[in-house]
């Protein structure tokens, strides 16, 4: 769930008006460097609302197998939209939703209420202005209702859904502006049923223009913190608080991480090892940085010297693999200052062991945002891109479909299983529902093969991806009447 941490650019973006004139050079001769990745900027029949500071998110909301994209942002008018997927890659804007219009926030799905349907948290401000934080919850069809919680409203800010402990539930961290333009980051558990309550007291940095992440950095099962952004005292951090187990948290003291505010923060295991590693990037005290630190298997992380990173800020950073070979790729933008540049949009080949090779540029974006997804149900990760553009319309949002056509095994379904599952994509466990009493599961990777095979005799149950390679992976449900398969992405 990316998002964006904005609108304090002072010393980032004075020069607004020279960066548009270098992007816009940039977009007249072309790029430099050899692409290696194939990528298609696809306009859409419709076009999509202007996506300037602000944010967006792919989730399958009706449950029919495709993935549909919720934006919020500005340009024009501030705006909150739900797109829809014919299944193809072609998106039309829902009507009659609930949502509130809001830029400068954040946007991310989960089941919060377990009943196999996708809900919605959206934060950011409005035109009023005012800060917001509505939790929208899924009617099973589609359609969304707002419910009442107790979250404060937020922008510049970042939130991120976890079981923090292990009751099947999940929880909610939340940070950034609140309406008194102070930074403060809570932590909600779940109740059950989508009732949030804020823990109290909060062990974490109180901390506006941010982003936070869950993590389990040591492998034992539960969910760690990685937060960033800037205190009271307008000292920018990163900070990492381990999880004992219950959802209690301690700031862990041996780590040292770049502190970085308007930034972003992606999470992989970039060197397949087993361990997760942690990549940051934003504005710090020495200027724009992206850095990777990885996770040397003991609970501490190295940075990585050399990576081909720019240091880039008002961006967004995400890791996906978008050449589906198992290793974890990194889609990285936003603005900076860098080799003459002043802002980028590109896509770093992993070659293995914390080597990465620019492998795809696009047109430069800052105050960005972006999403990853297979939208076309091809086998490959298409993304789009939210923010300010070097090529008009200059703040609309850029769809890039992935032309990497990776071999599929095509599975036959019938429809007398009803079916629900969450979340899609995953790093670990996907939920599964079904309205009737299933047999076995059969977990197939992109090229057909059999990875793992289980008995369940329930209507609920899990698949845990946890030590699979990243990538597509089918999974086929069934009993001695009726099958179905889904598709599962792996990150």
């Amino acid at each position: 769930m990316k998002n964006l941490k904005l609108l304090k650019l002072k010393k980032n973006l004075i020069l607004v008006a020279a960066i548009f004139f270098i992007g816009f050079i940039q977009s007249l001769i072309g790029f430099t460097h050899a692409q290696t990745l194939d990528f298609t900027l696809t306009v859409p029949a419709n076009p999509f609302q202007d996506a300037d500071v602000g944010a967006m998110a792919f989730a399958d909301i009706d449950n029919d197998g495709d993935q549909d994209l919720i934006i919020t942002g500005k340009g024009g008018p501030i705006k909150t939209t739900l797109y829809m997927n014919d299944g193809t890659g072609n998106f039309t804007a829902a009507t009659g939703t609930p949502f509130v219009n809001v830029f400068d926030g954040s946007v991310g799905f989960a089941d919060v209420n377990n009943d196999g349907f996708i809900d919605l948290l959206i934060t950011g401000s409005t035109s009023a202005p005012s800060r917001t934080a509505n939790l929208y919850i899924n009617n099973g069809n589609g359609t969304f209702s707002i419910a009442t919680t107790p979250i404060t409203p937020s922008s510049a800010g970042d939130f991120a859904f976890a079981d923090i402990d292990n009751d099947g539930d999940l929880d909610l961290i939340v940070t950034g502006l609140n309406a008194n333009d102070v930074g403060f980051t809570t932590l909600y558990r779940n109740l059950g049923n989508a009732n949030f309550a804020a823990v109290a007291p909060s062990p974490f940095e109180q901390v506006g223009l941010s982003s936070v992440a869950f993590i389990d950095v040591d492998n034992d099962g539960d969910r760690d913190v990685i937060l960033a952004g800037e205190n009271s005292s307008a000292t920018k951090s990163t900070k990492l608080y381990l999880n004992n187990g219950n959802g209690v948290f301690t700031l862990d003291v041996t780590n040292s991480f770049t502190g970085i505010a308007l930034g972003d923060i992606a999470t992989a295991d970039a060197n397949n090892n087993g361990y997760m590693d942690i990549l940051i990037t934003g504005s710090s005290a020495d200027g724009s940085i992206t850095k990777l630190y990885s996770n040397n298997g003991n609970g501490t992380f190295s940075e990585i010297s050399g990576t081909p990173f720019p240091g880039t800020s008002v961006g967004a950073v995400e890791f996906a693999d978008f050449d589906n070979d198992g290793y974890q790729d990194v889609l990285l933008l936003g603005a900076g200052n860098f080799n003459g540049l002043s802002a980028l949009a590109h896509i770093y080949k992993n070659e293995g062991n914390n080597t990465f090779t620019l492998a795809a540029e696009f047109i430069p974006t800052y105050l960005a945002s972006a999403a990853i997804a297979d939208i076309d149900g091809d086998n490959d990760l298409d993304f789009i891109i939210g923010g300010t553009h070097f090529s008009q319309p200059i703040r609309n949002p850029k769809l890039y479909t992935n032309n990497l056509n990776t071999p599929s095994t095509v599975y036959e379904n019938t429809d007398a299983v009803l079916i629900s599952y969450y979340p899609n994509p995953t790093k670990d466990v996907v939920f599964i529902n079904t309205k009737s009493n299933m047999d076995k599961i059969t977990v197939l990777n992109a090229f057909g093969q059999t990875v793992m095979t289980k008995k369940v005799n329930s209507e609920n149950f899990e698949v845990n991806l946890s030590h699979f390679n990243t990538g597509f992976y089918f999974v086929k449900i069934e009993n001695d009447r009726s099958h179905k398969t889904i598709k599962l992405y792996k990150n």
